[in-house]
């Protein structure tokens, strides 16, 4: 195996071909977080303990159903949670906001845990909910017992599905806050002596572009890390799971993402691309856009290999907006890649036809025409009124026509 690899990275060499990273995790995935592209996998949907990467979900479950402000009240089952915790004391009032950092920098259990009850009324109604919101986000091959990782026999994710997790998660900014902090200072009622919560996540420190975004650590999962960075308007997930280089890993998989791969970017959604061309319209196109993203992420020293490309049929009259006419195609050599719909951004009315044209203008001028002769014929009848007095002749004349001969 080891001499089959050395053979295709001289073949890639040789090709001028980037090389993936060699990382040392047990699993791990790159994902283009824009539109969810894969770029490096490794044992990527293979299910694992996914320890503290669990509460990832957790928060931003709490995140979507939540106000920041909304006070928590301790219970002592979250207090009695095994730590990593911050000290919670039973019946202490802490808000949504302030736990929330504890639960991302800390990897704090019995934040989770109050959090959880506080949301769902238990853990085991949260773990529905994280379980529920997994499925929605297409994250199959995951199940959660609890909301911050402990181990347990039935809580297992993958490498891809934390990633769409991390994915979605990233997109809410109050998430991109937290998990961005070096630290933060909590309040809260009853324990002053522990206040500051300081972010466990040395891949802050360690790499520029960094945005987090969560440590795990248990004996069964080994060290794993959700990895977030940005950089040139673009935002890479990576999660490596079961690494002593979980850091050093999640480095060499951004460095491979940002300086291997490229986006080739046609436009966003609403984006107008082009025209349609349109037969037997008021006009003889209608311009046409995007109905999503159209991006696509590809290798930097390939990219000449792939084109966007409109495939635009002629459309027929009459077009109603937001039609479907056609879509934009990525191809890479004679292989179509993706497709995404093109729509009509407007309507078009169909050119009334030659022989309805010249019947309708005969039917005006002939409308036209009578409306003129009504008007003339009322005229005279009011100049020459005609006498409703019955004829008489005068003697020896005989009316006109009458040939008294003719008989």
């Amino acid at each position: 195996m080891r001499r089959v690899m050395l053979w295709l990275g001289v073949l890639a060499c040789a090709l001028g071909l980037a090389q993936p990273p060699s990382i040392q995790a047990k699993s791990a995935v790159l994902m283009e977080a824009s539109n969810g592209q894969v770029l490096y996998a490794k044992h990527a949907r293979k299910p694992l303990p996914p320890a503290s990467l669990t509460k990832i979900m957790t928060a931003l479950i709490v995140l979507e159903r939540c106000e920041l402000d909304e006070v928590v009240t301790a219970s002592e089952n979250a207090v009695n949670t095994q730590p990593s915790s911050m000290n919670l004391r039973v019946g202490e009032q802490v808000k949504v906001r302030d736990l929330l950092y504890a639960l991302m920098l800390r990897s704090a259990n019995d934040s989770a845990v109050a959090l959880a009850e506080h949301v769902a009324g238990s853990v085991e109604a949260f773990a529905q909910l994280m379980n529920q919101r997994a499925n929605e986000l297409g994250a199959n091959q995951t199940h959660f017992v609890n909301p911050h990782g402990l181990h347990a026999p039935n809580h297992y994710s993958t490498a891809y599905d934390l990633a769409l997790i991390a994915r979605q998660a990233m997109q809410n900014e109050t998430l991109r806050q937290i998990v961005g902090e070096r630290y933060y200072i909590v309040e809260r009622s009853i324990n002053q002596d522990d206040l500051w919560m300081v972010n466990k996540a040395k891949f802050l420190q360690m790499y520029p572009y960094a945005e987090g975004l969560k440590t795990g650590y248990t004996r069964p999962a080994g060290f794993c890390f959700a990895g977030s960075a940005f950089k040139d308007g673009r935002r890479l997930i990576a999660i490596v799971l079961n690494s002593d280089q979980r850091e050093q890993d999640t480095i060499a998989l951004m460095e491979h993402g940002f300086n291997d791969w490229m986006v080739l970017h046609l436009g966003d959604k609403g984006t107008v691309v082009g025209k349609a061309p349109i037969e037997g319209g008021m006009t003889d196109s209608v311009p046409v856009r995007l109905t999503q993203p159209a991006l696509y992420v590809v290798p930097t020293q390939l990219h000449q290999q792939y084109r966007w490309q409109l495939d635009l049929p002629s459309q027929t009259a009459p077009i109603q907006e937001n039609q479907p006419v056609g879509y934009a195609v990525l191809w890479k050599g004679d292989t179509a890649l993706l497709k995404v719909p093109l729509v009509a951004t407007s309507a078009v009315q169909e050119k009334p036809s030659v022989v309805g044209t010249w019947a309708s203008g005969l039917l005006f001028v002939g409308a036209l025409g009578g409306l003129f002769w009504l008007r003339f014929t009322r005229h005279r009848r009011r100049r020459y009124p005609i006498s409703r007095q019955p004829i008489t002749y005068r003697q020896g004349v005989q009316p006109l026509g009458r040939n008294p001969k003719a008989r």
